[in-house]
């Protein structure tokens, strides 16, 4: 009956890596754009900022569901699930995600503009208004 049970929690917790990895492809394919876009050191940085999690949440996993171990099966489990997300889903989701990136940065440019616009304007005001209040020699 024990050997039942350790099973069972085995396959859940190699459930769980699989799932852990198909969050990491996830997590992988939301940086991607931003990514593509930007310089060599933002690049980087978001490299970075991707590795931390990856090896934060594997250590988290490890430490809630394999009682502090994280063997080779759980890794293994683990980077299936981010190569089968990469494989299946990754085509699916990328090209909306990229096309959801690109109207962000089309809105944000506009609000730059509105605002560039609007600093132009209020500072053409404020200087006339300014001269109303220069005292006359």
């Amino acid at each position: 009956m024990s050997l039942a049970l350790d099973l069972n929690r085995q396959a859940l917790g190699l459930l769980g890596a699989l799932l852990l990895g198909l969050g990491l492809g996830l997590a992988y394919d939301l940086l991607r754009p931003p990514r593509q876009g930007t310089g060599p050191l933002l690049t980087a940085l978001l490299d970075v900022l991707f590795c931390l999690t990856a090896a934060s949440a594997a250590f988290l996993y490890a430490m809630g569901a394999s009682d502090g171990r994280l063997g080779l099966w759980e890794l293994t489990a683990s980077f299936s699930g981010f190569l089968l997300y990469l494989h299946f889903l990754s085509p699916v989701f990328l090209p909306w995600w990229q096309r959801g990136w690109l109207l962000c940065c089309h809105i944000i440019g506009l609000c730059k503009k509105v605002s560039d616009k609007f600093q132009i304007s209020a500072k053409k005001n404020f200087q006339k208004v300014r001269k109303c209040f220069i005292v006359k020699r």
